[in-house]
């Protein structure tokens, strides 16, 4: 039995491509989902905690992966702005991921991001002009990737799937059937953001991945959404394509775009450690497939 994996909302699409997913039927399927029992609405969640702090130390040679990716920001008003960079890991379904952004007009040097995921994440930010790794806190998760930007380091995590939780509804979400859990918020989310009041993971009722993640306010208004746009079947596998961020205050829309995807690589593990973070990935470009 396959099931989907997560390192956020934007990894968690990628396993589509890589078959990490418990299936029912065919993809992409319609319609509405049923409504679950209290009892079937605690076991998916379960299911889908638990595939997500599996242990890949033994199993992840030849398993590495790593996607182009282009931020396209666009503001209600004024000029888009844009962002490409690489995201990369061990192994679809580790916990473990790193994000490198590419030189901006604006930000000069490059930056390099470590993910760990978990209830209580971490992260650690790497600059060349410091040639060191800068491990951040709680609140600085709640930051943007890039300035400006709608993404961030906690988006990129969700660590909310393994708060308390709560079954809301099930329905249809981006077109498909899903199942939509409501996640309380900890005490440092609270303190950072005091406007937030809780967050809604929408399931897929087949494939058990993230169709839409939102933010709400205290007043039950959405802050910011996450959405599944558009997928791409390359040979015989599906890759997200397109999903849009959107933020609820300003109106604008991040758009985080999948350029092209390298899977089953021999990555270097010290890569995805603090003190490997200023180490350059070499992946030769040939090893890229495109996604237009």
């Amino acid at each position: 039995m396959t099931k989907v994996f997560l390192l956020g909302l934007i990894l968690a699409f990628l396993a589509i491509a890589d078959g990490q997913l418990l299936s029912k039927g065919p993809f992409p399927a319609r319609g509405f989902a049923k409504v679950l029992n209290q009892d079937e609405a605690e076991r998916r969640l379960l299911r889908y905690r638990s595939f997500l702090v599996r242990d890949l130390n033994q199993s992840v040679h030849h398993q590495a992966y790593a996607l182009r990716f282009k931020l396209r920001h666009m503001p209600r008003r004024g000029d888009e702005s844009s962002r490409e960079g690489l995201i990369s890991g061990p192994s679809l379904g580790h916990g473990i991921s790193r994000i490198d952004l590419d030189s901006g007009e604006e930000d000069g040097e490059p930056v390099s991001i470590l993910l760990h995921n978990s209830s209580d994440p971490q992260a650690w930010r790497y600059r060349k002009e410091s040639s060191r790794s800068l491990k951040l806190e709680h609140k600085d998760l709640l930051l943007p990737l890039v300035e400006g930007m709608n993404q961030t380091p906690f988006d990129i995590l969700m660590p909310f799937v393994f708060w308390a939780a709560r079954y809301e509804k099930s329905g249809k979400v981006a077109g498909r059937p899903a199942h939509i859990y409501a996640f309380s918020l900890p005490e440092w989310v609270r303190e950072a953001r005091p406007g937030w009041n809780r967050v809604t993971l929408a399931l897929d009722d087949d494939y058990e991945a993230p169709l839409r993640v939102q933010t709400f306010s205290s007043r039950s208004v959405p802050v910011k959404t996450f959405i599944l746009n558009s997928l791409k079947k390359i040979e015989s596998t599906w890759i997200v394509k397109r999903f849009d961020c959107k933020n609820g205050t300003d109106l604008s829309n991040t758009r985080f775009e999948v350029l092209s995807v390298a899977l089953r690589l021999d990555l270097d593990p010290i890569s995805f450690s603090p003190k490997g973070l200023g180490r350059r990935l070499e992946i030769p470009q040939e090893l890229f497939v495109p996604t237009n």
